[in-house]
């Protein structure tokens, strides 16, 4: 990785660290503070699922800002929030009031992401693969290790949440010194879209970049720099369509994987336990070696690789409820989510270089059907459930894992990638 592209990534992978460790603690926390202070269960599932109904919204309008005024501002104004929020905490001693620091909350989780794909997608011009898989490793690392500090504060201080938020305050400011510190106005950006300031995006080119010569490019990309304006908006609505399918099948386990490894599996708390601790060791193990394929070979032969573990997975939940199925399931859905966080920053890299000047919107907009997807995901999944059964739930994931395969992941690797993000051959 190039020098100067070492404080973006270092940036946003302090800053994704220590905001998962704090918003995970937060939301360890949260259904046991609901419960002291008079809410019901329906209200706790309510706060649980405030965050996903916030960001589909939330983040179409982060990216207008991230065109208007810079992807520095926008990513100091997402940390900020989340500073601010956690301060909130404090004096949140209502169902209301602790209902609108998680809209704000999740707000800030929202703006967040178009500026911090932008920045990465921006700087790191090779090696995009490799910089996703790291700042996604953090965040995972972070979210992990939350749970763990969050149960320990409140077993050492006998259940003292204002204690724990003081924490969750502490951390909150390490994200904000952190954008501050590395993301400079001069190392915004390393290409031609918006001015070193940082403060407006420079008019758009109308022609696209500037092909090389033939002999320059590397050999395994497409050798298509400027697509045709039909195609790229094609190429959008596809990778936009993959966001939204893959998100909703990834997260059909999310929340419910509990109740199944309990209920049908049989399995005592200690052994879903290990599965997580397995779970972790997947993603930081596979992670990396995805990031690498992704610089390697390009996102093509990753695309598929989500859509069929969730499918793979679904199979061995059905056919194999023991502790040795369930494991082997989660390794293989596990292994599809480390597959899909780099070819999915990359994707969004291609939108980020495509041109015209409302880049942010842009991935924005597209970026927000992937949270729409893991919000309809579990509602889709509980709905089954309760219908149908088990069996009905996994197996509609199955087809939809094999579904976005075929109808959608297949046309787009048909597609000519943009220059600036084809693999690199080393």
């Amino acid at each position: 990785m190039r020098q100067s592209e070492e404080p973006t990534v270092r940036a946003v992978v302090v800053e994704g660290f220590f905001t998962r460790l704090g918003f995970g603690m937060v939301t360890f926390a949260l259904p046991l503070y609901g419960l002291s202070i008079g809410m019901n269960v329906a209200e706790v599932g309510l706060l649980a699922g405030a965050r996903a109904l916030v960001e589909p919204v939330v983040k179409p309008l982060a990216g207008r800002f991230v065109d208007r005024y810079g992807v520095r501002r926008g990513y100091l104004g997402a940390v900020s929030i989340r500073l601010v929020g956690s301060i909130l905490l404090f004096t949140a001693t209502t169902p209301a009031a602790l209902l609108g620091v998680r809209f704000l909350q999740g707000a800030a989780s929202a703006a967040r992401d178009p500026a911090s794909i932008s920045l990465i997608a921006r700087q790191s011009k090779l090696r995009l693969g490799r910089a996703f898989s790291a700042t996604i490793g953090a965040r995972d690392l972070g979210n992990v290790l939350a749970g763990v500090l969050a149960g320990g504060i409140l077993a050492v201080t006998g259940g003292s949440f204002k204690v724990l938020w003081a924490v969750v305050v502490a951390l909150a400011v390490v994200p904000v010194l952190a954008v501050h510190r590395w993301v400079a106005r001069d190392d915004m950006v390393a290409g031609d879209d918006v001015m070193a300031s940082g403060d407006a995006v420079a008019p758009p080119v109308a022609s696209g970049p500037q092909p090389e010569p033939e002999a320059a490019r590397p050999r395994s990309a497409v050798l298509d720099p400027a697509p045709a304006p039909a195609r790229a908006a094609n190429r959008l609505r596809l990778i936009g369509a993959l966001g939204l399918f893959a998100g909703l099948t990834a997260h059909m386990t999310h929340g419910l994987f509990q109740v199944y490894a309990t209920e049908v599996g049989g399995l005592a708390p200690g052994q879903v336990g290990l599965i997580y601790s397995a779970s972790v060791v997947t993603l930081l193990v596979t992670g990396p070696a995805f990031g690498w394929a992704a610089d390697r070979f390009g996102t093509g032969p990753l695309i598929p690789v989500r859509g069929l573990a969730n499918a793979l997975s679904s199979a061995l939940y059905l056919v194999a409820p023991s502790f040795a199925g369930i494991l082997a399931a989660r390794f293989v859905d596990d292994t599809g989510k480390a597959a899909f966080r780099p070819t999915w920053g990359t994707l969004m890299a291609t939108v980020v270089r495509s041109p015209g000047a409302r880049r942010g919107r842009a991935v924005a907009n597209v970026d927000a059907l992937l949270s729409v997807g893991e919000a309809l995901g579990p509602v889709l999944a509980g709905f089954l459930w309760n219908w149908q059964g088990v069996a009905a739930m996994f197996a509609v994931r199955a087809l939809l894992g094999v579904a976005t395969e075929l109808f959608i992941g297949r046309r787009l690797r048909s597609l000519p990638m943009d220059e600036d993000v084809a693999p690199v051959s080393a």
